[in-house]
């Protein structure tokens, strides 16, 4: 193998290279600049804006160290723009970019630097403005709350929503102190939408205010005891239902000068209740107790429905009370004077004849009710009547009785009759009312 020598590469150099060095240099330089201008018009360098990018807020146990809370007043999201070859820039999304603030690293004007990244690619110029993230902070304050539960939705027909069980019911809920001082209510938002039976769901605490509108729960933390908390978990019931009728009782006596004459009105007629199968079962109409005692002329109550239900179920209805109007009429007295004619002689024993002994009087039926209780009776239509059963001859008295009136009307006690019984065969004797033979 031939050696190489020194003065061989000098030669070489001086005859190939050098000769003609500046028409090689300026073609060299020629072909840069060629392939620069080629590179450029096929794949420029341009920008691209991005809006929106939401910024993730990190060590905020810096803030939290110091027994405070933070709320973000200004950079919750940032503008950028990119700058890049076309060929990369083109093919970047708003997904391709973090965006950070470190709360570790506030200003004394509570002020971070907000630090855009690109998960994608690296050879590219990010220019977010030098946008910061300004936080406010305040003590954080914490306030125990009974959780409460609404539902949303309607059950399946013929069912209804019964009792909640929640766990816990009694949570804490810590914050800024400002936003803490807004919280009036936590509840818990359930759908019940066609539900037959009870199921157990898990759900997210939210905050109220007083106007009963929902607060931002970024701003919040749930605690139960020392253990922070998401949701909790909710049992509901849900109950079969059945429709009663109220079927209304009238007890007591109204005060003197009226009298209940089974005259009322009211509404609801029927109730729909809910509970289980087997308490359902056992009833069948709702009874509702009115009490007039004292009362005159009309009287009117609103019953609470609620309390009249059996142990285990509940009201559906709409209708929280039974509306009860009872009608009193005012009494009125009245005296009839029955006629010896219109008393008829009962059960009078064979072979006697009997006659009153004066045959110019009659007897006085008093008569208290109301109007239209009394107003109808007359001497012929009372019934008037006595009763000889077991009694002899001569003169004894009789009491008068009445087929046709209510005792509870008759006022004037017990009424008399003299009445004179003789055999048939005594001449001269005549009988009176009695029954034909």
């Amino acid at each position: 193998m031939k050696k190489i020598r020194l003065n061989d590469i000098k030669n070489f150099i001086r005859t190939v290279l050098m000769n003609n060095f500046l028409y090689k240099a300026l073609s060299l330089a020629i072909a840069v600049m060629a392939w620069l201008i080629i590179i450029n018009v096929a794949d420029p360098v341009t920008t691209k804006s991005f809006k929106g990018l939401t910024v993730e807020v990190i060590n905020k146990s810096a803030i939290s160290s110091i027994n405070q809370v933070y709320e973000v007043v200004e950079g919750n999201t940032v503008d950028f723009t990119v700058k890049g070859k076309a060929s990369i820039i083109k093919n970047l999304s708003l997904n391709d970019f973090t965006a950070t603030a470190d709360l570790s690293k506030l200003s004394p004007v509570y002020a971070t630097d907000i630090n855009v990244v690109c998960n994608k690619v690296e050879n590219i110029e990010i220019d977010s403005g030098n946008k910061m993230l300004i936080v406010k902070l305040e003590d954080i304050a914490e306030k125990n709350m009974q959780v409460t539960v609404e539902t949303t939705g309607d059950v399946a027909e013929g069912y209804y929503v019964g009792d909640y069980e929640v766990r816990p019911n009694m949570i804490m809920i810590a914050g800024g102190k400002s936003k803490i001082e807004q919280v009036d209510s936590i509840k818990l938002s359930v759908d019940v939408s066609g539900a037959k039976k009870s199921f157990y769901s898990k759900i997210i605490p939210v905050a109220y205010d007083k106007e009963g509108n929902e607060l931002d729960s970024s701003y919040y933390t749930f605690y139960n005891g020392d253990n922070m908390i998401t949701d909790i978990d909710v049992g509901v019931t849900i109950y079969n239902t059945k429709t009663l009728p109220v079927v209304i009782k009238v007890t007591g006596t109204p005060k003197e000068g009226f009298v209940y004459n089974n005259e009322y009105e009211y509404t609801p007629e029927v109730v729909t209740v809910g509970g289980s199968n087997k308490k359902l079962s056992k009833i069948d109409a709702l009874e509702i107790p009115v009490d007039i005692t004292g009362a005159g002329e009309s009287y009117e109550i609103n019953v609470d429905i609620a309390g009249y239900l059996p142990s285990g179920l509940k009201l559906v209805s709409e209708e929280e009370n039974v509306s009860v109007r009872v009608k009193m009429d005012g009494v009125v007295s009245n005296n009839i004077l029955v006629s010896l004619n219109d008393i008829e002689i009962r059960n009078l024993k064979d072979g006697l004849q009997a006659s009153f002994s004066d045959q110019s009087t009659g007897v006085v039926l008093g008569l208290s009710g109301t109007g239209e209780q009394i107003d109808s009776y007359t001497s012929e239509n009372v019934g008037a009547y006595i009763d000889l059963s077991n009694i002899g001859e001569g003169l004894c008295n009789a009491p008068v009785r009445y087929d046709n009136v209510p005792d509870n009307l008759i006022t004037s006690g017990n009424s008399v009759v003299a009445v004179n019984i003789t055999s048939k065969n005594n001449a001269g004797a005549t009988s009176v009312n009695s029954p034909a033979p």
